[in-house]
């Protein structure tokens, strides 16, 4: 019996526990909805650097990305057919490599000949503000320049989602 009792004891553990660290999970990345998004100067592909503020009254979609995370690979087009599609309507796409290898995420990132700006985060401090802990992560902004949806990883179809809440915002 108390075998029993202890293999339950430790089961019901383990389930609170794993609920707490996903209930955890699911706290920090909704920490930044409805906030600020935090600002940031980052060096692009072309040699400027762009501030994030600097789009203040346009939907900024912001993915940060790295060539190691097979999901990047696959979202960065779609990025770039939204980016396209929905730049004279007043969206802006920003890509953020949070690669350590500079040199070659620089590679990587010419080789995906994306239309929009590709920026690299060589610090700490961005994916610390922005919460990152998984790659890749697309955060949307709105006009005011406030954090209105965020989605971790990537898989086909997500970019629908996507464009679900770019119109969204385009049309506030």
């Amino acid at each position: 019996m108390r075998r029993v009792l202890l293999a339950g004891g430790l089961v019901l553990g383990a389930v609170l526990t794993a609920s707490s660290l996903v209930a955890a999970s699911r706290a920090a990345e909704a920490t930044l909805l409805g906030k600020d998004a935090p600002d940031f100067v980052l060096k692009g592909l072309d040699g400027r650097n762009l501030r994030m503020s600097e789009f203040r009254g346009q939907v900024v979609l912001v993915n940060f990305w790295a060539r190691w995370a097979g999901d990047s690979r696959q979202e960065i087009p779609a990025l770039d057919r939204i980016s396209t599609t929905y730049s004279r309507a007043g969206l802006v796409v920003l890509g953020v490599s949070v690669d350590e290898d500079l040199g070659r995420a620089r590679d990587f990132a010419g080789a995906m000949k994306v239309s929009y700006p590709i920026l690299f985060d060589t610090g700490s401090d961005i994916g610390r503000d922005y919460l990152l802990q998984k790659m890749p992560v697309t955060i949307l902004v709105d006009r005011a320049g406030v954090v209105r949806y965020s989605s971790v990883g990537f898989k086909r179809g997500d970019e629908r989602a996507y464009l679900d809440h770019i119109r969204e915002l385009l049309r506030e």
